[in-house]
């Protein structure tokens, strides 16, 4: 019989789903929009909803379902508890949820009860969880330290060792998009749309959200409400090359101070941002190699699983034994 994980990957537009063999085949999926201006209940019954799906649909093919679901989750998420800690108000009311009781719960009247154990992490910690597992399941090299760092609408990032995520002595690690950003000489492009403009962290020069804003500031004379816009745009506005290349410099220089601090076995990138081409790859690789210390031979790559490392980070956690990211094994 065909055995499968449920895995959901909850963020704040769209929760999605599917079913992950143990080698990382999608079998099928599912996804609901995230209310997430409507509140934890509202959300967990999505979840619910799109792991009620799924499950009918391996009932419906005779797949057999683990019983643990593995979810990548938007906030600060205590593996050991399955609680989210903390959040951004990106979902409202998020922080304090006890997402594993509550998830399992809604899913306890499913006939037969196929889902008695919820597994929650972090949503890029479970990008770094579904690297990891790709890269096994591939023949590629998953061995030692693994920095995950994705560039999306926000910043976030994951350290791995031999596949175990670091998550910190307060569930925070990996957060490199709060640490201050790295001095650039136009920095300052950024700074009208931050939160503290005096001191600006990562996310205010190098998630996608910030761009639209610094290419305004910069003086863009073109409508663009979006990153798309704004690299739609790049292929003949002075303004809005600008406004990419300076957020791919202090990415570079960004990626580089960590790679010197840590040494990792290797660096891999995620998110929009670092899906967009060669006007962001070009400039941050430019300045990554001119700050990485002599001897490094790490070079920033994109990730291997592309758009399916959270769905195959929450099959990770579903189909390990042991919870790889509860801080008490």
């Amino acid at each position: 019989m065909t055995r499968a994980a449920v895995a959901l990957d909850l963020g704040g537009t769209k929760t999605a789903g599917a079913l992950v063999t143990s080698t990382g085949e999608i079998l099928d999926r599912a996804a609901e929009p995230t209310p997430a201006a409507q509140g934890p209940e509202a959300v967990l019954a999505t979840a619910a909803s799109v792991s009620r799906q799924l499950l009918e649909k391996a009932a419906a093919q005779g797949i057999e379902v683990r019983p643990i679901l593995g979810i990548g989750s938007a906030g600060v998420i205590n593996p050991n508890t399955g609680q989210v800690v903390s959040a951004t108000p990106n979902i409202s009311g998020w922080a304090g949820t006890l997402l594993a009781d509550e998830l399992a719960a809604r899913l306890a009247d499913v006939p037969g009860r196929p889902i008695r154990t919820v597994r929650p992490v972090n949503d890029v910690h479970a990008h770094g969880l579904g690297e990891h597992m790709f890269r096994l399941n591939n023949g590629e090299d998953a061995s030692g330290t693994t920095i995950l760092v994705a560039f999306g609408t926000g910043v976030g990032g994951a350290v791995l060792i031999d596949g175990k995520p670091q998550v910190g002595r307060h569930f925070v690690a990996g957060h490199v998009g709060m640490m201050p950003a790295p001095h650039h000489p136009e920095i300052e492009i950024f700074a009208p749309t931050a939160e503290d403009p005096e001191h600006l962290i990562l996310e205010d020069a190098c998630g996608g959200v910030s761009l639209p804003g610094a290419y305004r500031t910069a003086g863009g004379a073109r409508e663009v409400a979006t990153t798309r816009d704004l690299f739609e745009q790049a292929a003949d506005d002075p303004t809005a090359q600008r406004v990419i290349r300076v957020s791919a410099e202090i990415a570079g220089s960004f990626l580089a101070g960590l790679v010197n601090a840590i040494d990792p076995d290797r660096l891999v990138l995620s998110g929009g941002l670092a899906d967009s081409g060669p006007l962001w790859w070009e400039p941050m690789l430019r300045v990554y190699e001119h700050v990485r210390l002599p001897g490094i031979e790490t070079v920033p790559a994109p990730a291997s699983s592309g758009g399916l490392a959270a769905l195959l980070g929450a099959a990770s956690l579903a189909w390990a034994d042991d919870n790889p990211a509860d801080t008490h094994h």
